[in-house]
């Protein structure tokens, strides 16, 4: 799990005294992988499906066992993959393992090509503060003291400045085509003014425009504004072959300078945007002109892995149901007590390896289940939920036929005995459907607890997220973070198979209940209402 995708910045950033936050022989080809030691060890997964068929139906749940979990765990978290990180080695033969197992499972590919992989641009870049200028109007702007920078472009700046409030109105794209837009932000300084400011530039890059300037509230400290611009222009991953919009962050003082002898001041334009209409206007004689170029240091394109199972039903196989966990990890670090391997057996190989055996499970059915189930193992999550943002805005399924996104991410730990954290379940009709599955499986021993963490905002820090910017019902599996998250201790020896195995279990069964269902899950009004606030602006 990646504790700052909270933000949408994967750079820790100062804000007001706080912190807003080897070569390996398995091949990496299209489809590359075979069966290691690991996985040859116990869980008979070569077996013939007929024999896997045997077992009771309605418990089809119980060929997923501790020893399946823990060899999964082991091969994913060994040392030789090196913590799986984006990009490397390590998470290449995680990527073709997951590709040779749901290929032995029977399941289907569900990547680009007719493969089960889907690769995406993913460039290491950062902003090269030696070529920023703005000015506006007559007046040059100062980087470091009068503004900072988030993401860049390759192309100059130049053009009229657009004062924007409101929504937009239907059929507004192409209205801010060639102008710099800006916005008045109302939020003080902290995680809010993050979500508000993305909200707007996003607007303003569906609108057409080359940037987002914002006058930021008088309240953010001046002398954050040089801490701000250091950890913005320092390098990041991000994805697509662009760099992210660009958006200016500008002080009050200096757009009360801007405006003073313009056609608005400063508190004109903060009248307007607090009332809430659609404003386009055309700043008269305040044309923008500068650049924030960026220098792109390292290229990458590393592995989604995706599998489906299809539905039953042929009216409702063409719904889909999507399970996802990311397989990547944080690679080689700090050395602790002479590790320097952060293997991520909880975070997120526990996961990872539910998601294989519910495949399994859901395969050994006489039927398969009626909605396609579609399993999703993302990579770059460590690095800002960046995988699952990719596949969710380049699908290779039609994602406004997804139902529901089940995602495990740390499922190994047993720090909370017996418990699970069913992460947004007040959110949606999931929520009950997953208690009532839990209820009914007296066996599992599982507490399918509520958040208790509310003030973290777990729900919107996980790959669930993306999912949820398409209005897709999302539930987040998880048992808590504990003294070994992001720590080389975080090691096959640290997890509880026997517990992953059980909330595998569960995830199995839930599965089934909302792919055979007639109705699809619905958000309550008040969760989707707050899903739409939290998501405007992207990761």
């Amino acid at each position: 799990m990646s504790w700052k995708a909270y933000t949408p910045w994967a750079v820790p950033v100062v804000v007001a005294g706080g912190i807003l936050a080897g070569g390996l022989s398995l091949g990496q080809g299209p489809d590359a992988g075979a069966p290691t030691p690991a996985t040859e060890a116990r869980g008979g997964l070569g077996a013939d499906l007929d024999a896997l068929r045997t077992h009771d139906p309605e418990d089809f749940s119980a060929l997923i066992t501790a020893d399946d979990l823990y060899n999964r765990i082991y091969f994913l978290a060994s040392d030789a993959l090196k913590g799986r990180d984006t990009p490397s080695p390590g998470l290449e033969a995680a990527a073709a393992y997951l590709v040779s197992e749901h290929r032995r499972m029977g399941l289907e590919p569900a990547g680009e090509d007719d493969t089960f992989y889907q690769r995406f641009p993913f460039q290491r870049r950062g902003l090269n503060v030696d070529g920023v200028e703005l000015q506006v109007g007559d007046a040059a702007l100062t980087y470091e003291e009068d503004f900072f920078v988030m993401g860049g472009a390759e192309e100059p700046l130049d053009g009229p400045l657009v004062f924007v409030s409101g929504d937009g109105n239907p059929g507004s794209d192409g209205a801010l085509e060639g102008a710099v837009a800006l916005f008045a932000l109302e939020s003080g300084p902290g995680p809010e003014l993050l979500q508000e400011a993305s909200a707007k530039a996003g607007l303003a890059e569906r609108e057409g425009a080359r940037a987002a300037l914002h006058i930021l509230d008088p309240g953010f400290p001046a002398q954050s504004i040089r801490q701000a611009a250091v950890g913005m222009a320092q390098p990041q991953w991000t994805v697509g072959e662009q760099p992210p919009f660009p958006q200016i962050f500008m002080t009050r003082d200096a757009a009360e300078r801007l405006l003073e002898d313009g056609p608005a001041n400063v508190e004109e334009l903060l009248t307007r945007a607090s009332e809430g209409a659609a404003v386009r206007e055309t700043l008269e004689g305040l044309d923008v002109s500068g650049a924030v170029p960026v220098n792109t240091l390292e290229s990458a394109y590393p592995p989604n892995v995706l599998a489906k199972l299809p539905g039953s039903d042929p009216e409702l196989r063409d719904e889909y149901i999507i399970l996802s966990a990311h397989f990547d990890h944080v690679g080689v670090g700090q050395p602790m007590n002479g590790d320097s391997i952060y293997n991520g057996a909880d975070d997120n190989a526990s996961g990872t390896a539910a998601l294989l055996e519910v495949a399994r499970a859901l395969r050994s059915l006489p039927e398969a289940p009626r909605r396609t189930v579609v399993f999703a193992h993302v990579s770059a999550e460590e690095r800002g939920l960046l995988g699952s943002e990719w596949f969710v805005d380049n699908p290779t399924i039609p994602i406004e036929n997804a139902v529901a996104n089940i995602n495990a991410d740390m499922v190994g730990s047993d720090t909370h005995a017996d418990s699970v954290f069913i992460i947004g379940k007040e959110y949606s009709t999931l929520g009950e459907l997953v208690d009532d599955v839990n209820s009914g499986r007296p066996e599992l021993n599982l507490t399918a607890s509520e958040d208790i963490w509310p003030e973290e905002r777990l729900f919107f820090r996980s790959d669930q997220f993306h999912f949820m910017r398409k209005e897709i019902p999302s539930l987040f599996f998880f048992t808590g973070l504990h003294d070994c998250y992001h720590q080389p201790c975080d090691t096959p020896d640290f997890v509880d198979p026997d517990k992953a195995a059980r909330i595998a279990r569960l995830i199995a069964h839930s599965v089934v209940e909302i792919a055979n269902r007639d109705e699809r899950p619905e958000w309550y009004p008040e969760g989707i209402e707050e899903v739409r606030r939290m998501t405007a602006g992207g990761r």
